[in-house]
């Protein structure tokens, strides 16, 4: 490994692990859950999602075809990131607050572990794509998009889950 590819591994390790520390901090205080805004993130990384996927890349003019094998690696990339969301979702406390009567949440630190775990999975898998791609006959490209669908899909589910389940806490105290 030179110099150039060990500070390709370990710089992104190095900027996340401060990142999820203070991220781990913030979300095992409560703050408030802003309903009607809950749609918001995931839209902007479903479009974000359709346009790496559909737009061709930077420096050719036609869009990548994507064959079915294709088509049927990104969908189990986006069913496994809507399970592992749903799940992530599920372990975020929504109470009500006694005093304002506003929606609360606060996370569960485990779900920010996992999330690590999951740049730090992606950080070495695109190290050992890049070094046996031609060797494993793997597509790099097929491999970031369904990481980039993983998301997209881990994302919009756990949302949808936090929304679901604080229109029950809503339901359930008035």
């Amino acid at each position: 490994m030179n110099q150039q590819q060990a500070l390709q591994l370990f710089l992104p390790v190095l900027i996340v692990l401060p990142i999820l520390y203070f991220r781990m901090r913030r979300t095992a205080k409560a703050q408030p859950l802003k309903l009607g805004r809950l749609w918001i993130r995931p839209a902007l990384i479903l479009v974000a999602t359709g346009l790496v996927l559909f737009l061709p890349p930077p420096g050719q003019h036609v869009a990548r075809h994507l064959a079915t094998q294709d088509w049927m690696c990104l969908v189990l990339a986006a069913g496994l990131g809507g399970v592992a969301g749903w799940h992530w979702g599920r372990t975020m406390a929504i109470e009500v607050h006694p005093e304002d009567g506003t929606l609360m949440v606060s996370g569960g630190q485990m779900a920010i572990l996992v999330l690590g775990v999951l740049i730090l999975f992606r950080t070495g898998l695109r190290a050992g794509v890049e070094a046996e791609a031609a060797t494993w006959h793997l597509d790099a490209v097929l491999i970031s998009d369904a990481l980039i669908v993983f998301s997209a899909a881990l994302f919009t589910l756990r949302s949808i889950e936090m929304y679901i389940r604080a229109k029950r806490v809503i339901g359930a105290k008035v």
